[in-house]
This record gives C-alpha cells, sequence and structure tokens, in this order.
C-alpha cells in the first residue's frame, strides 16, 4: 500500500473504530520467526504455571540480558528490555527490510494500530484516547502546545518543586513564551500522608489555575501522588489535571479513569520494559476539544499524516512488552516491586549515614526509595558503587538533599539489596 493511500484509510477515512476493526480483520499480531513465537509461548506459559512465587522472578532474569554480576537499580531512569522483546523487533526489522514499503504501510503498519489497542487496555482507557509517542516528554509537550491558545498571561500552572525537568520544559516554554506563571508546591520529603498532599494542592489552587500537573510517582523521592483525590478538587473547577506518568505503568497497575487524570503521559522505556524511544500518551475523551496540538490534529492513530513515518517493528515491540505484563500480571507485578522496596527501605534505614526521604505510607509507596546522605558526598560514593562494587544506581536530581533513589524492579533481588546495603554500611563506616 502506497503511503497517499494508507494515509487517506488510517487518518481520514476512517473513525477510531473502524481503525479497530480494521485491525482485527488483519488478524493477530504477526510473528516475525518461529524461534521469537516459541519462546514467547514458552515465557508466557512458563510465567503463568509458577503463580507469581520466586520461579516466576527467576525465569524472568533469565529474559534480561544485565552483565554478569551487574545489580542493576536505576530502572526509574531507563529499563531492561527483556530478550524476547529484542529478538521479535529485530525479526520485525528483518522482515519490514525485504520489501520497505509495502510492509510499513501494509500488514505490519496496520498491526501497529493494535499496540494501541492493548496500550488503551493496559491504562485503562478507550482506544481513541491513546497516542504511542517516543517519551514522556514529546506527550507532556503535545498537552501544552495543545492547550497553548486558550492561556493569557498570568494564568497559572499549578506543580511541584519535585518535577522531572523533561515534564517541566513545556510548562517553561509556556512561562517564557506565553506569560503564564508557574507555582511550584515545595514538596515535604518524607511525606506523612495522603491528606497533607491534598491540603497542599488545595492550599495553593486559585481562581487563576488553569493547569495541574503532577507526577503519578514522584522522580525524587518515589512519592505515589493521590491523584484521585486531587481530581476531586479539579474537576469541578475545570482545571486540566495533567499527569507526569513516566514512572509509573510496568510498576503499578494504572487505570486512568480511577486516578480522574485528564491526561497522563509515559515512558514505556523505564518499568514497563519496552524499547528506548517507547511511550503512551492519554487524553480523555470529554476534553479532547481543548488539548490540539499539530502532531494530533489528523487524529491519534499509530500513522497519520502528523504523525510521519513511525519506527514500525519498534511499537509492535511495545506490544510484546505489554504482552508480557499482562502473562505475568499487573497486580502481581505491584505487589512485587512493592514488596522489595519495602525491603530495601528495612534493610537501609539500619546503614549508618542514610536518612529515609521516601514516604513509607503505603498509600504513598512506589518501587522506588530514596536515602538522602547524612555524611559523604553521593558522587565519589555513586563512583565507587559503579566501578568497584558494580552496583548502578541514581543520584537524586536535588543536589541540596544530597540523596540516592533506588528502583527496584521484578528482576531484581533481595540478596542484590542485602549486598548493596553491606557496601554501603562498609563505605559510610569508613
Amino acid at each position: 500500500m502506497e503511503r497517499r493511500s494508507f494515509v487517506k484509510s488510517m487518518t481520514f477515512g476512517l473513525a477510531s473504530l473502524n481503525a479497530v476493526n480494521a485491525v482485527n480483520a488483519a488478524g493477530p499480531m504477526p510473528e516475525p520467526s518461529a524461534p521469537v513465537s516459541e519462546r514467547f509461548r514458552k515465557l508466557r506459559d512458563e510465567i503463568r504455571n509458577s503463580t507469581g512465587g520466586q520461579a516466576t522472578w527467576d525465569r524472568f532474569r533469565r529474559e534480561i540480558l544485565l552483565q554478569p554480576g551487574l545489580i542493576y537499580l536505576n530502572t526509574g531512569s531507563v529499563g531492561c528490555v527483556p530478550r524476547t522483546v529484542l529478538e521479535a523487533i529485530s525479526g520485525w526489522m528483518t522482515e519490514i527490510e525485504a520489501d520497505p514499503v509495502h510492509m510499513v504501510f501494509g500488514p505490519l503498519g496496520y498491526q501497529a494500530e493494535g499496540v494501541r489497542v492493548k496500550a488503551a487496555e493496559f491504562l485503562g482507557a478507550k482506544t481513541e484516547e491513546i497516542v504511542l509517542t517516543e517519551n514522556t516528554t514529546s506527550g507532556m509537550n503535545m498537552i501544552a502546545e495543545g492547550i497553548a491558545h486558550s492561556l493569557k498571561p498570568g494564568d497559572e500552572i499549578l506543580t511541584t518543586n519535585h518535577e522531572h525537568p523533561g515534564g517541566m520544559i513545556c510548562w517553561d516554554y509556556l512561562a517564557k513564551h506565553r506569560g503564564v506563571k508557574i507555582v511550584q508546591i515545595p514538596m515535604p520529603a518524607p511525606a506523612t500522608s495522603k491528606g497533607q498532599i491534598v491540603d497542599l494542592v488545595k492550599k495553593h489552587l486559585t481562581k487563576k489555575t488553569k493547569v495541574c500537573s503532577f507526577s503519578h510517582v514522584e522522580t525524587i523521592t518515589g512519592l505515589r501522588m493521590p491523584l484521585a483525590a486531587i481530581a476531586e478538587l479539579t474537576r469541578p473547577r475545570k482545571i486540566l489535571l495533567v499527569c507526569d506518568g513516566a514512572q509509573a505503568p510496568g510498576m503499578l497497575k494504572i487505570d486512568v479513569k480511577e486516578l480522574g487524570v485528564d491526561t497522563y503521559a509515559s515512558s514505556s522505556h523505564k518499568w514497563l520494559l519496552a524499547s528506548k524511544g517507547s511511550g503512551l500518551l492519554y487524553i480523555r475523551k470529554e476534553i479532547q476539544d481543548r488539548i490540539q496540538p499539530i502532531a494530533l490534529s489528523t487524529g491519534y492513530g499509530a500513522y497519520t499524516a502528523g504523525s510521519g513515518t513511525r519506527n514500525v517493528a519498534q511499537l509492535l515491540g511495545h506490544g510484546v512488552a505489554i504482552d508480557i505484563h499482562n502473562a505475568i500480571g499487573r497486580e502481581t507485578i505491584e505487589k512485587r516491586c512493592q514488596e522489595l522496596s519495602g525491603y530495601l527501605r528495612k534493610r537501609f534505614v539500619e546503614v549508618p549515614g542514610l536518612k529515609l526521604l521516601t514516604a513509607t505510607d503505603p498509600e504513598l509507596t512506589s518501587g522506588i526509595s530514596t536515602f538522602g546522605l547524612t555524611r559523604g558526598k553521593t558522587g565519589e560514593i555513586y563512583e565507587k558503587l559503579h566501578k568497584e562494587h558494580n552496583i548502578v544506581v541514581k543520584v537524586a536530581a536535588k543536589p541540596e538533599y544530597n540523596a540516592f533513589r533506588f528502583s527496584t524492579h521484578i528482576y531484581n533481588t533481595e540478596k542484590e539489596i542485602d549486598k548493596t546495603a553491606e557496601v554501603l554500611t562498609t563505605m559510610l563506616r569508613g
């Protein structure tokens, strides 16, 4: 199928429901080679038969290509792509290159639309509310561009002082070029309760507040924001509740409807374990007329005139990553991530020289835990951890905290946490 006719059918001539029907008519997601399809079936069956116990995590760990002995506690920056996903992408790339135009704008291109269907179900949304993006920043930029026309000088964007720069650059741009005012809530570290956070948000809302922009899981301390309670404040006031969800899908079971957010941008290359440059964007159907960026002016499809040519193999691989999470079970993954982070906090509070900056209220916790140093410098210790002990962590983005951030995903183990605690104990005593 040629580019022009493909665009016409997928963008201008099809409503979202028709696009889904076209995907269903095309059949199941194609598999690039027998070995890859067999690998996925075997992985799926072994995971399902292990019922979420240690055998599940040991089996899944064999899918991860980390160098032997490396303790990787930094999924919050970049996650590890399973072997099955990588091999599937490689297979599709080879298949595409055998007949590029007819694959990209033909059978495989159509199948990319099926990933939107999977992603919508994964986030608890409708297919027509989902966009396949490159990362959280690209999604946040679309939102800001899409509402820029409705903002006036002096209108307020309420956010926090713990946001990721990639989720803030869009508001910084509007402040510079549109004259909007950014209001930042000083966040506690650690937070003590959901009520404390909701009260802080309520205190900072004014008649000029047009957008509330918060992370679902905060990048600094791993705080899980009580979005549903915040939505009860913003929805009646017609304030857009914009969510930076970079750290949540693949770690927590997400239902955007239950959260009450108006938009949700995420990076699938973190906890969802898709390839680098994979992301999702949700825009609630009822407010889509308020958000109209250029890239979405011709529709939300996997390929449109506004999106231009896509990396089809990578989009399909994104779907495989979702399949793997579904095979394990999203509730099972969330429970394991929480177990590991709880275990890490318990072990690390015993380490001299570490101060917990992460909330302990179960409603506010996630797979991220942050500890400040009461002695020593994070830069020096980070280098020693990596070069001398093969341990990868993250220096927290706020230098004044002098802190490390630890991410615990399902390929991590209690033994790795124990070893890291022992190494830190020795370092900080020295």
